[in-house]
């Protein structure tokens, strides 16, 4: 009897987590979404925020999804005028703090996709963060649209490896 009632609470406590945050262990994943993909190109960008609820820092060392040959962490850096990224082996998340990956800033790229079609708005991409515990961190982002602004936000083509 105790081993039921404590498994509906646990249901409805599950149930009630927003769809949009991921939580394992001590790092939670919240509003994680991708860009949405033209038919030709075969790259997009995964933002989301990162957040450490433990009393430890955590690492966040590299990233994979079934959809993509390889995820690599960028940040965008003006340099001269010009919007250039540049590619950041980690991720570190203080005791406490939060990565937050978005457009102009850090974010994932998302290389050699994959899939049968082009990434449209609606659909779903499973990802990975790689912890330098060892551990990783699953979360399901949202494909969005995007606005014809996206390449000012989104520098594609000025890499500075």
């Amino acid at each position: 009897m105790a081993m039921n009632k404590a498994t509906g609470w646990l249901s409805v406590w599950l149930w009630l987590l927003p769809a949009t945050a991921v939580w394992a262990g001590e790092i939670a994943i919240r509003d994680p979404w991708v860009r949405e993909t033209p038919p030709t190109l075969q790259s997009s960008a995964a933002y989301m925020i990162i957040h450490n609820t433990g009393q430890t820092g955590k690492t966040v060392v590299g990233a994979s999804s079934p959809l993509f040959a390889r995820l690599e962490f960028h940040e965008t850096i003006q340099r001269d005028g010009m919007a250039t990224m540049v590619a950041r082996d980690s991720l570190v998340i203080d005791a406490g703090g939060q990565v937050t990956l978005k457009p102009g800033g850090y974010h994932m790229m998302l290389l050699g996709h994959r899939g049968p079609k082009p990434l449209r708005a609606g659909d779903k991409v499973p990802l990975a963060l790689h912890l330098s515990d060892g551990s990783r961190v699953t979360a399901e982002a949202e494909v969005r649209a995007t606005s014809s602004g996206a390449a000012e936000q989104h520098p594609g083509h000025h890499h500075a490896h």
